[in-house]
């Protein structure tokens, strides 16, 4: 039996207009289902290779295991604490060279920072099962009950392995400069960071490419900033830091630096002091024309009445608001200054010309004293450096020609990443670069910034703003010891607030100047005075009960003999006439 022909498509014959498209092969020709022969070349059978027509050979090729370009898991940590670590020596170097700080503020942030790194060896260590978690938030206090016996019913401990956050390397040059005793503040390095004489913002700018192609997306993000730096945070981190090294090392922080912070408190707000900083010769008495007001020992004073020695708190302790202790010299410099020159306008009575109180400050001509002072480092034409991150859209459509080219500055310096623009792999194409250029225009170049000239003309506003404040001082009316005539006495009717909205003012100003000067939230302030004053209340009722009290002693923190009151909420209250409230720290303070 002849076998099955096998017929293959292919395209139509043609031929005497057949349309068939059907084909078999015989003896090397090829014809059509019509019997069509087709021309071409004939084909000889090869019988070696029979019945390979139409067989497809392919190469396999080696199966390579693709590599990510992004680190994970432990490599990813360690890559995260080398870029973190670059930016805290970047910092470092700014406080010394742009700040002039002491040099030995490297070596001692270098050692916090390798005490930190101690707890964090299972983040970098492959053969540890510990989770490598991040967290983009500042260390977080949590309350937990005490192990032994002599323990506190509730203990502070702090978070040691969790990933360092941004704001902390903040923090590690702030404790760096207390352990050196040097008088930086909480607001000098907000400040700082604020105005990028320290880099802060955006610090993720200042880590190579090569790093920042290999961390993924929510280290970068930990290492970004893209809102402005909150004062309160700052606070927290600092707070955090210290019970977190005070906790896990035992490592106790020196108090401050008081005498040369609070001067440098006083000298900031133009609050007249030369009680131990003194421009006239040592053997010269100053004469009571120009006597200033004793802000800087009443403050020291009210801190030996209290007990306190402006120790960072330990975490076994309770942790309110005040217990940092920049919160309490500010608190208790406020305070003084309530009680000596208060800010109502109710005439108080010296007893004598050699009363250390007897020259008070004219408050309206210190409120203005400062609007002059904000006035005189500000141009209208340029932007203050540090506003350009709150900068709306509203703003943009009203800025000049000048402020539009300092905006657009700011943003190329730190938004547009250079290295990423130029890199041949992942940055655009030159040509397209060359169409729309970045900077400025030839012929323009923008202001240049210093750091010391800037400084330096501060420096120079503040004098003239103390010199202003100081000679509009005013002598309070006398009064003799023997008076008949019942007279409000230095100390008398001191006002309490509990709310910032019971700010009204003299008072508003001055919390908010001291609120930015300190670096924390105008509400943190109020809060943190109230601590202290319910301190003092407590302090005057145990004398009260103690039979101490009898109108005369000469430990009074408000300098006078008479029993004083306090004002709160418009009204004449004793001074020990409040509950005690429940103040700690908590995590939303």
């Amino acid at each position: 039996m002849p076998g099955k022909i096998e017929w293959q498509k292919g395209p139509v014959c043609g031929i005497d207009r057949c349309k068939s498209t059907q084909y078999r092969e015989e003896d090397g020709l090829t014809w059509c289902r019509r019997g069509h022969q087709q021309e071409g070349i004939q084909t000889q059978i090869d019988e070696d290779n029979f019945g390979t027509q139409g067989r497809k050979t392919r190469i396999r090729k080696e199966t390579v295991a693709k590599v990510s370009r992004i680190y994970r898991d432990h490599s990813a940590s360690t890559l995260y604490l080398q870029a973190y670590q670059l930016i805290l020596w970047i910092q470092c170097h700014a406080l010394i060279d742009t700040i002039e700080l002491p040099a030995e503020l490297e070596v001692v942030v270098k050692d916090l920072w390798s005490l930190r790194l101690q707890l964090l060896k299972s983040k970098t260590d492959a053969t540890s099962e510990d989770d490598t978690l991040f967290s983009s938030e500042p260390q977080t206090e949590t309350e937990t009950e005490g192990a032994g016996e002599d323990a506190p019913t509730k203990e502070f401990r702090v978070k040691g392995k969790a990933m360092p956050s941004l704001i902390e390397s903040l923090g590690l040059c702030y404790l760096g400069c207390v352990l050196l005793r040097m008088p930086v503040s909480m607001g000098d390095i907000h400040h700082w960071a604020v105005r990028e004489d320290i880099p802060f913002i955006r610090a993720v700018r200042f880590v190579p490419i090569m790093m920042k192609q290999k961390l993924p997306a929510e280290y970068l993000k930990a290492l970004d900033t893209t809102s402005p730096l909150e004062p309160d945070h700052l606070r927290k981190a600092i707070h955090n830091l210290s019970l977190f090294y005070t906790h896990h090392f035992k490592l106790t922080f020196p108090p401050l630096n008081v005498p040369l912070l609070l001067y440098k408190h006083i000298r900031d707000l133009a609050l007249p002091s030369k009680c131990l900083f003194s421009s006239s010769p040592p053997h010269q008495k100053p004469s009571t024309d120009n006597l200033p007001v004793p802000l800087h020992p009443a403050t020291l004073h009210i801190s030996r009445l209290l007990s306190i020695s402006f120790d960072f708190p330990s975490p076994r302790s309770r942790q309110r608001l005040s217990s940092l202790p920049e919160i309490q010299l500010i608190s208790l410099l406020l305070i003084a200054t309530k009680l000596s020159p208060p800010f109502d306008a109710l005439p108080r009575h010296a007893r004598s010309l050699a009363d250390p109180a007897a020259l008070t400050i004219d408050w309206p001509t210190w409120v203005q004293a400062h609007k002059v002072h904000d006035a005189s480092l500000t141009n209208e034409r340029q932007l203050p450096r540090g506003s350009e991150i709150n900068v709306t859209e509203a703003d943009v459509m009203k800025m000049a020609g000048e402020q539009m080219d300092q905006y657009m500055d700011y943003y190329e310096r730190t938004f547009i990443d250079k290295e990423r623009v130029e890199s041949e792999d992942r940055g655009l194409p030159n040509e397209l670069l060359d169409m729309f250029p970045t900077g400025r225009p030839e012929g323009s170049s923008p202001t240049p910034y210093s750091y010391k000239e800037q400084t330096d003309k501060e420096q120079a506003a503040t004098e003239q703003k103390l010199k202003t404040v100081v000679g509009a001082m005013k002598l309070r009316p006398i009064a003799a010891e023997n008076s008949e005539e019942p007279v409000r006495r230095i100390g008398d009717f001191y006002k309490r607030y509990r709310r910032v909205e019971d700010l009204e003012g003299v008072a508003k100003v001055f919390y908010a100047r001291v609120a930015e000067m300190v670096g924390i939230k105008i509400e943190m302030l109020v809060l943190a005075v109230g601590q202290i004053e319910r301190r003092l209340i407590v302090w005057r009722e145990g004398r009260v009960r103690g039979g101490v009290d009898k109108g005369k002693e000469a430990g009074r923190p408000d300098g006078g003999e008479r029993g004083g009151k306090a004002v709160e909420s418009g009204e004449d209250v004793e001074m020990g006439d409040e509950s005690e409230e429940d103040d700690s720290m908590s995590d939303d303070d």
